[in-house]
């Protein structure tokens, strides 16, 4: 079961105090391209042979933007190599 990525305060504090959740969630965002228009960019992030679904990539991508202090991400690159079952994945961190 996948929650929307949006929930109320009531929620939250609902799934944090039965330790669903923890204070350091995602906060991170994904953009597209047109959007990052007078953001800073502050690095690229690069992964290989990674298992998962799609939006399971993308979570590791956006706690690690969070990690390394982002404000944005925007995915560039995501590939199946499905001889490895892996992916790949690129993206550009922004402030």
């Amino acid at each position: 079961m996948e929650l929307p990525m949006k929930r109320s305060s009531a929620l939250t504090s609902l799934l944090r105090a039965a330790g669903l959740i923890h204070t350091t969630a995602q906060s991170a965002e994904n953009v597209c391209a047109d959007q990052v228009t007078g953001f800073n960019e502050i690095g690229v992030f690069s992964l290989h042979g990674l298992s998962g679904s799609p939006q399971e990539i993308e979570r590791i991508v956006a706690l690690t933007a969070d990690r390394q202090g982002a404000s944005f991400y925007r995915i560039i690159q995501l590939e199946e190599n499905s001889s490895a079952n892996a992916w790949s994945v690129q993206a550009i961190f922004y402030a």
